[in-house]
């Protein structure tokens, strides 16, 4: 049997949760930070995992489906999503 995925609405994001991590969507993020050179009207994803060293890995743009095709196999197949998009990787915010 297939695991339905619900994304909570949190107001400002969109948080699907793994268990000891989550990824978070945010559709309308603005920039207000001239060093942060990120396309942002795709919006953000974010993996989580508040008790790593990293806790935040943003990609620019809308990364749910991807996500959404592997959260049932934990974090480790989140970060290979993750790691897939280099090109997309958000440095300015990203281990935070």
């Amino acid at each position: 049997m297939e695991r339905k995925i619900e994304w909570e609405n949190m107001g400002a994001n969109e948080v699907l949760e793994g268990g000891d991590f989550y990824i978070s969507f945010n559709p309308s993020v603005i920039a207000i930070m001239e060093m942060w050179k990120a396309d942002t009207s795709l919006g953000e994803t974010a993996l989580v995992k508040p008790d790593s060293k990293i806790k935040y890995r943003i990609l620019n743009g809308d990364f749910r489906k991807q996500y959404e095709k592997v959260i049932h196999k934990g974090f480790k197949a989140c970060l290979k999503v993750y790691n897939q998009y280099k090109e997309k990787h958000n440095s300015s915010w990203t281990g935070k």
